[in-house]
């Protein structure tokens, strides 16, 4: 039997890590909230060196190519033979904040805008705009995964700068669907949150 392809990478990363990429691999949708980086599966090459470089004290510079490998398998699900579905709601500062410098940034952007072009169907991507001010999801960065099996129940996955937690009990989870929901609606609407992405992307020169 063919071992999947993130035990290649079993060394770089903790197992509860280890573990997530599996519930991904299998997951038919994600709904994510992001407030200061955008996931992994939306990143482009040059945004994933710039984060794994800058945000980590503790990755060996021999690692970086490694862990960004990673990051860019995990975007196979976006294009195989059952993609998965991305429904995303980032704070309006991931898009401004200047990850890798304007041109990695600018670079960035114009790879969302053709995401949602290119993928409506596959990929949404709602803006939180700083005058929403406070909302559910404030606290900070969150997944949902959701699998085709009705027998296999949603999972979270949330990830700090020094641990991460995987909850299936399933009124945490529930509490994190209903909070993804209501930020959800208080963000920008899909066209309009297309129109700010392609507006911060011209400031990025």
């Amino acid at each position: 039997m063919q071992r999947a392809w993130w035990h290649q990478y079993s060394q770089l990363f903790p197992a509860d890590f280890l573990r997530f990429l599996g519930y991904e691999a299998g997951a038919e949708h994600i709904r994510t909230y992001d407030n200061e980086l955008l996931h992994g599966l939306l990143q482009t090459e040059g945004y994933a060196r710039a984060v794994i470089r800058g945000g980590n004290t503790y990755v060996r510079l021999t690692e970086m190519d490694r862990r960004v490998a990673a990051r860019m398998a995990r975007q196979r699900r976006l294009g195989d033979d059952h993609p998965i579905r991305v429904t995303t709601v980032i704070a309006e500062g991931v898009l401004r904040q200047q990850v890798g410098g304007p041109e990695v940034m600018r670079a960035q952007l114009d790879h969302l805008d053709r995401l949602l072009t290119e993928r409506p169907e596959q990929i949404e991507i709602r803006v939180m705009p700083f005058a929403a001010g406070a909302h559910p999801a404030l606290g900070g960065p969150f997944q949902i995964l959701s699998f085709p099996s009705p027998r296999l129940p949603d999972l979270v996955w949330q990830e700090v700068l020094t641990s991460s937690d995987i909850i299936d009990q399933s009124s945490r989870v529930a509490d994190y669907v209903v909070t993804f929901a209501e930020a959800r609606e208080r963000a920008l609407g899909s066209d309009e949150s297309l129109e700010l992405i392609r507006r911060i992307a011209k400031e990025m020169t």
